[in-house]
């Protein structure tokens, strides 16, 4: 029966309350997590009748597109330009020049010739053949004959 201990309990916390100091020796508060209680969220569902059928199917409404008809898209304006190209251009000139001829214009943006030689490159590689674009070398695009 030597060395046995007995043990009651649970142990307990030391009573000693211990602060912790900033850098230049000044106490800080005890640092207390205030969460707050979420409560939980009461059910809104309603059993499904005939008339909350309809309800439902009378308030979805398809909305218009924010895009204007008469406008092109940089790309399609870049086909048009292209096709009155007489050798390849790079992004920088199709985009002043659809400035110039008013088929598009950027709402603000600081490249558009960047957006609109990812674009293309997009086009190409997901349509291969029947893509509207050939890269003809770094840089430079021109329409695509075969892909009509």
């Amino acid at each position: 029966m030597a060395n046995k201990t007995k043990t009651t309990g649970p142990a307990t916390k030391s009573s000693k309350r211990t602060t912790r100091k900033n850098a230049l020796g000044g106490e800080l508060k005890a640092a207390t997590k205030n969460t707050p209680t979420r409560k939980p969220k009461a059910s809104t569902t309603k059993p499904i009748t005939e008339s909350s059928q309809t309800e439902t199917k009378k308030t979805t409404k398809k909305k218009p597109t924010g895009k204007p008809t008469g406008k092109l898209s940089l790309l399609d304006a870049a086909v048009q330009i292209l096709n009155n190209a007489s050798e390849p251009m790079t992004c920088k000139a199709i985009v002043e020049q659809a400035g110039e001829q008013k088929l598009w214009s950027s709402p603000n943006g600081k490249t558009p010739h960047n957006t609109l030689y990812a674009a293309i490159l997009r086009e190409i590689k997901l349509k291969g053949a029947d893509a509207r674009f050939t890269k003809v070398e770094r840089g430079h695009f021109s329409i695509n004959v075969t892909g009509k």
